[in-house]
């Protein structure tokens, strides 16, 4: 059963993903740690099989359902862990049971890795990228942990032997074969060959001799028996779009990220200040211990010595004491912490705030959870006998070893006013300028896709039971395309976050060149009953001719599904100039040469109505990826006799093309007849609505 398969991804055991072509940039002037480079998924949730690359910021984009939010919840349950059931195998169906190796996969690919990360990455940490494969199986409910290491030759092999007599022969082995490793003798352990061992890998002078070792063995790097040496290098918070907010930062509850975020701190506060109570009070303590123990004896001894008495004439030789024992008496102070919040000077509990506010307050606490410079320097202190150059230098080393921070934030538009919903994508763009932050959102909001993030977007879209991801940039479409960089470049500078964001998010697009075009096509289709919104189909006015190419390319880049209205403008010239032959001739010229320069680029696409190939001057042709009007969508509802009246008694004459009168010709549209509804406004409406369901090649025209 392949990936794509009913009931579960089926793992195979084979070596974690590489990153051929890296997305991550380095930067040499900052402070850069540890990055997530890519994250591949099998088999989880929603997500049969998808790898994405990753930036300093990533937006994941797409309709409902696609996966966005299955690879954020992937990516926590590698580093943070957490108990996954048969509900989260991709495939599973409630009621039947998962195909025996059905299992979950999430590999990660670490990239930007330091001096600092290294050394505590080991032998994973050896190459420019550490890779790393999670895996749980449903069948026995394991949780296994891969990664690619670089080790001595032949290191692997012994580290995995048991047996005394096999890694003893095998060490002595190795020593004829590699110089630099000591003779432990007849006797040695394993311990002392795995240290020796260890020793030869740190010493840098044999780094050119180590191995590839796929698949090795790491679940002590997540804290599977020991340390979870990932979380030092690296720690990953997900802001998730529903949950229990108040709950979470309200109080210092079990388990709340406000316990996480203050518990330990707050422990150690009152411990302190109570061992300082009890060496202040010590005399009285011991004063009332004293009394307590006297009270006790005097009163237990007169049982005893009824216990006794009974118990003589039962076992003549036996007799009980009952000693009382007085513990160390210790002050009743376990201190709880709620969460205020003041607005104006008005404060509230947490739980009395709006929704908005209480996210706000859980970013920003579950930010605070990674240890970073301020608090670091805030808890570092000089300790007993340390001069102040050796505390500055523990604090060098402190600073240099904090981990990075991944923040995942799922919908972080959710209960947020526009004007906070812009601020807060303007803090998360600047959040992940700093060497040590990345950034990764899964959003429906057009906020969060900001121009300078257009390389950063992963557009999801679910076909057929299976998640697929686009990205693209700048260079890439202009490779593409044949488009100036430099114009793409302005394009996406002027055009995001505007309302052609939105079409990064619909299911299919339909560009036009005018208000008026999107006016009459969205009101048409709603009068046939064929709603364009209501089918995720968003028509978006890109203000020219000449902005269509760029904007058809951007689309099409990251897989949106695009049909172009294109005005074949064949009428323009004659009703401008109308007395000037000379000045006619010439702009019928230039128009001819624009819409020759779009046909030329417009996809293969079968004629719904007219002929194709499309020449200057045909009649108006109506295809599956395209429409190309004689002259512009005026012209043709020049054709709708009712609707001229309509707009006409709203002031708003056909004839006068003016962008102004938006409003009117919605409503003489919505008001119109459709009995006398034009045949190439039909045609062309119906076809939007099927559209993508059709085919939609993106290759240039042809004869057919």
């Amino acid at each position: 059963m392949g990936p794509h398969a009913r009931g579960g991804y089926r793992c195979e055991e084979r070596p974690g993903p590489g990153l051929s072509n890296p997305t991550t940039t380095h930067h040499a002037e900052r402070s850069a740690r540890v990055k997530i480079g890519r994250v591949a998924v099998k088999g989880f949730r929603s997500l049969a099989e998808v790898t994405i690359d990753l930036d300093d910021y990533a937006a994941f984009i797409g309709a409902n359902g696609s996966g966005k939010s299955s690879v954020l919840y992937a990516l926590d349950w590698f580093f943070n862990g957490g108990q996954l059931t048969e509900s989260d195998v991709h495939g599973h169906v409630e009621g039947q049971s998962l195909p025996d190796g059905a299992c979950v996969e999430v590999a990660v690919t670490l990239t930007d890795i330091s001096r600092h990360d290294r050394v505590r990455l080991g032998p994973y940490g050896r190459s420019e990228r550490a890779e790393f494969r999670k895996t749980w199986r449903a069948q026995d409910d394991k949780t296994k942990v891969v990664g690619n290491a670089k080790q001595g030759p032949g290191f692997a092999e012994i580290r995995a032997m048991t047996k005394v007599g096999d890694f003893r022969p095998a060490y002595e082995a190795l020593r004829r074969s590699l110089a630099g490793l000591p003779d432990l003798g007849r006797l040695a352990g394993k311990p002392e060959i795995e240290a020796v061992l260890a020793a030869w890998e740190d010493n840098p002078s044999n780094a050119s001799q180590f191995v590839e070792v796929s698949d090795a063995d790491a679940n002590h790097m997540f804290g599977i028996n020991g340390p979870n040496v990932i979380k030092e290098c690296l720690r990953l918070i997900l802001i998730p779009a529903g949950t229990n907010i108040a709950g979470q930062i309200g109080g210092s509850g079990k388990g709340s990220a406000l316990s996480q975020l203050i518990g330990a701190v707050m422990a150690d506060a009152s411990a302190h200040a109570q061992a300082e109570w009890l060496a202040e009070n010590a005399e009285a303590i011991a004063k009332l211990k004293s009394k307590v123990k006297d009270s006790v004896e005097a009163s237990t001894g007169i049982q005893a010595r009824r216990i006794n008495a009974r118990l003589a004439s039962l076992v003549p030789n036996a007799s009980v004491t009952l000693t009382p024992e007085v513990p160390d008496w210790t002050p009743k102070a376990d201190p709880t912490v709620t969460t205020r919040v003041t607005i104006d000077g008005v404060a509230n509990d947490v739980s009395r705030q709006g929704h908005g506010i209480q996210r706000a307050v859980m970013i920003s606490m579950f930010q605070a959870l990674v240890p970073d410079e301020e608090l670091t320097r805030g808890l570092h202190a000089p300790l007993e006998g340390e001069d102040d150059a050796a505390a500055e230098q523990r604090l060098a080393k402190a600073l240099e070893a904090l981990p990075s921070l991944v923040v995942c934030v799922e919908e972080p538009e959710i209960y947020q006013h526009p004007v906070r919903a812009r601020s807060f994508a303007r803090t998360l763009t600047e959040l992940s300028a700093h060497g040590s932050v990345q950034i990764v959102v899964a959003t429906h909001s057009p906020y969060f896709v900001r121009p300078e993030q257009f390389d950063s977007l992963r557009r999801f879209t679910l076909t057929g039971g299976a998640t697929t991801t686009e990205q693209a940039t700048v260079t890439s479409i202009a490779q593409q395309t044949g488009i100036a960089p430099l114009k793409i470049k302005s394009a996406v500078e002027r055009m995001l976050p505007t309302e052609f964001s939105e079409g990064f998010f619909s299911d299919a697009v339909v560009l036009v060149e005018g208000p008026t075009d999107r006016v009459a096509i969205e009101a048409i289709a709603s009068l046939l009953g064929c709603s364009l919104d209501a089918r995720g189909t968003s028509v978006l006015d890109v203000s020219s001719k000449s902005a269509l190419h760029v904007s058809h390319a951007i689309l099409a880049a990251l897989g949106v599904p695009t049909y172009i209205v294109v005005d074949g403008d064949a009428l323009g010239a004659a009703r401008k100039h109308p007395s000037d032959a000379a000045k006619q001739a010439e702009v019928d010229a230039s128009h001819k040469q624009d819409t020759d320069k779009i046909v030329a680029w417009l996809p293969t696409s079968t004629a719904v109505s007219g002929a194709l190939p499309y020449g200057y001057g045909n009649p108006t042709v109506i295809a599956d990826c395209f429409a190309v009007w004689n002259d512009d969508i005026e012209e043709e509802l020049l054709a709708w006799g009712s609707f001229c009246a309509q707009a006409s008694a709203c002031g708003a004459p056909v004839g006068a093309r003016t962008s102004k009168h938006q409003l009117a010709y919605k409503t003489a549209a919505l008001a119109a007849d459709l009995t006398d509804l034009p045949n190439n406004l039909r045609v062309a409406v119906e076809t939007l609505a099927r559209f993508p369901r059709q085919q939609t090649s993106q290759a240039p025209q042809v004869d057919p």
